[in-house]
């Protein structure tokens, strides 16, 4: 019973892992926080992994289930794609839309973040490494255990924020439940817009990871230039940004629905894209500051230990993949 679950309880460490600690925006030293984390990151991956699997909705399903769970908990919980002032960042001034009381730049960059790094790339990591990548792993009980952990990993940011939580109007509430509702419907009505598979060879694996190694790039590339101190809004108008970021997910989706309707498409181009988005994260991490003050050498260390262990799991899951899909 432990063997068939294991790959499950990788996937409540590996989501919070990846999403914080190989980013770069919690150091090493606070590595005893993922105690905390756990239940809302790993609950959640899980959660939509077995929710996924268990009702057939493929990979489309996973990044709308993703996506509405990156709305839930920017909007509903950390409640940052509201709070014109959250941790002092003035994250919602490029963009900001009155009407809705949101930034556009920092809405499209965070829901993506936690759609495809938080969700997508550890659940394609474990997965890759699975001896059933395409089946539940868990029965009803453990769904519904990890339904509560994602309840309970809800309210620790909550609870941590206490009183100087920022206070959400019942319109951004409702909005918010209505966006996130909407993406859930759409991940189940998804699957009968599948198109049969054309007989063709798609691109290769390396050329995959490739291409998604500079998209990531790309991606990041904004926040890059912040880090260094050139300000993207005294540069670029906020418009322009964010339609960069669209034209960058639509390109994306275009190429990776393209590639995967063909018949030549398997594990190993999965697996080049998860691999892409968690070398991405690695590198991230070393110009990424900290969220919390940590010493110059212990967040640089702490990089460098996260980096060579998310290639060493990249290393044991490309050998177990060699076994059940010996790539041709």
């Amino acid at each position: 019973m432990f063997k068939r679950i294991l790959p499950a309880l990788g996937l409540l460490v590996l989501a919070p892992l990846v999403g914080e600690y190989l980013l770069g925006n919690i150091a090493i030293d606070a590595l005893p926080m993922i105690i905390g984390l756990i239940p809302l990151y790993g609950g959640g991956a899980l959660l939509i992994r077995e929710v996924a699997r268990r009702w057939r909705l493929g990979w489309p399903g996973i990044i709308l289930l993703g996506l509405a769970y990156a709305v839930i908990e920017e909007g509903l919980l950390t409640r940052s794609l509201f709070d014109p002032d959250y941790v002092g960042l003035r994250l919602l001034d490029y963009g900001f839309i009155p009407a809705l009381g949101i930034g556009a730049y920092w809405t499209v960059f965070v829901l993506a973040i936690h759609g495809v790094w938080s969700i997508a790339v550890p659940i394609s990591i474990v997965e890759a490494g699975s001896r059933r990548p395409d089946t539940p792993w868990l029965g009803r009980v453990g769904l519904t255990v990890s339904a509560v952990l994602f309840l309970l990993g809800g309210a620790v940011p909550i609870a941590l924020a206490g009183p100087a939580i920022y206070p959400l109007s019942a319109a951004q509430i409702a909005w918010t439940l209505i966006t996130a509702v909407a993406l859930i419907i759409a991940a189940f009505l998804s699957v009968r817009f599948r198109r049969p598979l054309l007989a063709a060879t798609p691109a290769s694996p390396w050329t995959v990871f490739a291409i998604t190694i500079a998209a990531g790039l790309a991606f990041w590339l904004p926040s890059l230039l912040a880090m260094v101190g050139i300000k993207l809004e005294s540069v670029v108008p906020a418009w322009i940004t964010v339609g960069f970021y669209l034209a960058l997910y639509a390109t994306m989706t275009l190429l990776i629905l393209r590639w995967s309707r063909r018949t030549g498409w398997g594990p190993w181009h999965r697996f080049a894209l998860g691999a892409a988005g968690l070398v991405t994260y690695a590198w991230h991490g070393f110009p990424q500051p900290p969220s919390f003050p940590a010493p110059a050498n212990v967040d640089l260390v702490g990089n460098a230990v996260f980096a060579l262990a998310a290639l060493g799991l990249l290393a044991f899951v490309a050998v177990r993949l060699c076994r059940t899909a010996p790539p041709t």
